[in-house]
């Protein structure tokens, strides 16, 4: 049997649209595994007990007063132009639970208040996570 042009037309056409659909399904599975991976942060080298800790980009960050566990402190960043900055706090192979706290609006920098959990522990060995946007820097830090 053989076929005639309109029919090699329909075929060549349904073949096309086969893959175009198939590169569509590719290119939206590639996207769905990859859009949830967390930013690997950057290490901020710095010593944040020493004053302000000067950001790759621009801006700073500094503790107003010194960080204590289980008391309220405050966390300033300065000169930076993103829409939500947020900062979140661990401690190496320990669980600390939820840390993470929002930047709020002061003029045209931000300020986060942050209380800390006590570790049962006593380590006062912390690293802040600060999110910027697409971007993380990481800041070892020791409470006091």
């Amino acid at each position: 049997m053989t076929m005639n042009a309109q029919q090699k037309k329909l075929l060549l056409i349904a073949s096309a649209l086969l893959l175009l659909a198939a590169i569509k399904g590719g290119l939206v599975w590639w996207y769905l595994q990859h859009k949830n991976q967390p930013v690997e942060p950057q290490l901020l080298a710095c010593n944040i007990d020493q004053g302000r800790c000067a950001l790759p980009d621009g801006g700073s960050l500094y503790f107003v007063s010194p960080p204590e566990n289980g008391k309220p402190f405050t966390l300033r960043l300065e000169g930076v132009q993103v829409e939500q900055p947020a900062v979140e706090f661990a401690m190496a192979d320990m669980d600390m639970g939820f840390n993470r706290y929002r930047f709020v609006a002061d003029g045209s920098d931000w300020q986060a208040r942050i209380t800390l959990p006590v570790c049962a522990t006593g380590s006062r060995h912390w690293t802040a996570t600060l999110h910027l946007g697409d971007k993380a820097y990481s800041l070892p830090f020791q409470a006091r």
